[in-house]
């Protein structure tokens, strides 16, 4: 797995919802639910994505709101997986967002 360079992962990022930030090279997200059913359905559906992908993100969930980091232990950075999960993560969320 490569690790992505500076512009690659400005570039990747231009391209995911306004949730996601960059943090000292670490992919940050909040995701606000109405319901905590909502928010663990949503972890349901995102979790087997990570199964696919062999990358497992970084999240807590407290009631109705989900906090994720991602980054590639194994490389020392983001790869084209972080980016992956975090686009499947926002289109997951579309259907709560509403």
């Amino acid at each position: 797995m490569k690790k992505l360079s500076k512009s690659e992962v400005e570039k990747k990022l231009k391209l995911l919802s306004k949730n996601w930030v960059l943090k000292d090279n670490i992919l940050f997200a909040k995701f606000k639910f109405i319901t905590f059913d909502d928010a663990f359905d949503f972890m349901k559906i995102v979790s087997e994505k990570c199964k696919d992908l062999n990358h497992h993100p970084k999240w807590t969930n407290v009631y109705n709101q989900i906090d994720v980091e991602l980054f590639t232990h194994d490389i020392g950075g983001l790869s084209y997986v972080d980016f992956e999960l975090a686009s499947f993560m926002d289109l997951s969320f579309l259907p709560y967002s509403q």
